[in-house]
């Protein structure tokens, strides 16, 4: 059984496409294990760098993974990723994690416009709270997304806590799988719980990450 640490097992979704070691770049992290998306990576020997505005450098302590305190929508990516990663190979995953209606998809477009390529993308769009979120996030970040040749896998994921609210979008990059191995994850408007168990998926929840109390 894989135990999770995401808030809609985004974790287990990489893990099951790339069972090898990889590399993450996180934006808006949060803590270093509670509703995290690259925790459980870094236990299966992946590396990379985890991003948040609010400084968690003493809790960051407790892991491998490079915590840099920063405004993600401040940075300069493409400088930022030339220091960080290797120019002419892709990074496995991309987090984004962030609160800021209308800004995500401009940042996921910062990102993209250095260069880097990524195989696999999860990010939230927070479609669930109104259209204006919709309009304004969701629908942008799809275009953009298609436009750089990301295929939008599973579609308004939700999570087992509220499976009814709908705010995350999953990405390959087409050019890194086989249509096989992705096209049996095909899934919208559905709870992750429910694409877990349709592909026979064993996972759980680590229970701090249950808590959203502080979230």
């Amino acid at each position: 059984m894989i135990e999770s640490y995401s808030q809609c097992g985004q974790d287990v979704f990489v893990t099951n496409l790339i069972p090898s070691q990889g590399t993450f770049l996180d934006l808006g992290c949060y803590l270093p294990r509670k509703i995290n998306n690259t925790y459980l990576l870094e236990k299966n020997g992946w590396n990379g760098i985890s991003i948040d505005i609010n400084d968690y450098s003493n809790e960051w302590k407790s892991r491998s993974t490079k915590f840099i305190k920063a405004d993600c929508f401040s940075l300069e990516y493409k400088e930022f990723l030339q220091s960080n990663f290797k120019k002419n190979f892709p990074i496995d995953y991309l987090s984004i994690d962030m609160e800021k209606i209308g800004e995500r998809y401009k940042l996921v477009n910062k990102v993209l416009e250095t260069g880097f390529e990524f195989k696999i993308i999860t990010i939230e769009h927070d479609g669930h709270i109104s259209n204006e979120f919709i309009l304004n996030e969701r629908n942008p970040q799809r275009e953009l997304l298609k436009k750089y040749g990301y295929e939008l896998i599973c579609s308004d994921v939700s999570n087992q806590n509220d499976p009814d609210l709908f705010y995350e979008d999953w990405w390959i990059n087409p050019k890194y799988f086989n249509k096989s191995e992705t096209e049996k994850w095909k899934a919208d408007r559905i709870c992750c719980s429910e694409i877990f168990k349709k592909l026979n998926i064993d996972y759980k929840i680590n229970e701090e990450s249950l808590d959203w109390s502080d979230y």
